[in-house]
């Protein structure tokens, strides 16, 4: 369980870690043809669509790493609101429909990588392969469902009574600091 911790943890960095420089090479992209635009009154034709694509991937990973802490909407207040063991089935059930659909958009990628890998499209300005701006679907999907597996492991094995009490760790840090109200 030790290594599969430490794998977890080192996909949460590398998610962390391409928002960043994702996000930072979107917004210095945009922030350039604008300057471009305004200060020498021409911009590069390329740059809305390479921002764009750009934001796309951040979007997707920041997406994965929201189901390692925890971010996505949840009714927590109604299910542990039930008795123990209803609310370890509820939580259960639910991880296990989230799971499937996640494992259900990884393959939708995998397919629509593969068919924009058939027809060769390219993007417009950056002349980029289609199947590489999509491959952003299938690896933030399998990031995911790995993530949302560990989930599901980490309530089977936690006793009803403590799984109504337990709060997210980064949730609660986040509240501590004032973040969330």
């Amino acid at each position: 369980m030790n290594a599969i911790k430490k794998f977890d943890e080192w996909l949460g960095k590398i998610d962390k870690f391409l928002m960043v420089i994702l996000a930072t090479a979107a917004t210095l992209t945009a922030f350039i043809n604008v300057v471009a635009r305004y200060v020498f009154k021409s911009s590069f034709v390329w740059a809305g669509e390479l921002t764009t694509y750009l934001f796309i991937w951040m979007t997707f990973f920041g997406a994965s790493y929201g189901f390692e802490v925890g971010m996505h909407m949840s009714f927590d207040a109604l299910v542990k609101a039930l008795p123990a063991k209803i609310c370890k089935a509820v939580t259960i059930f639910s991880t296990l429909i989230v799971l499937a659909f996640l494992i259900m958009l990884t393959i939708w990628g995998v397919n629509l990588v593969k068919f924009d890998y058939m027809t060769g499209q390219v993007s417009i300005n950056l002349r980029i392969p289609f199947w590489i701006i999509y491959l952003a679907v299938p690896i933030t999907m399998a990031t995911a469902t790995w993530r949302v597996f560990i989930k599901l492991i980490e309530i089977i094995t936690t006793p009803g009574e403590q799984l109504k009490m337990r709060v997210t760790p980064v949730l609660e840090e986040a509240e501590k600091e004032g973040f969330l109200e």
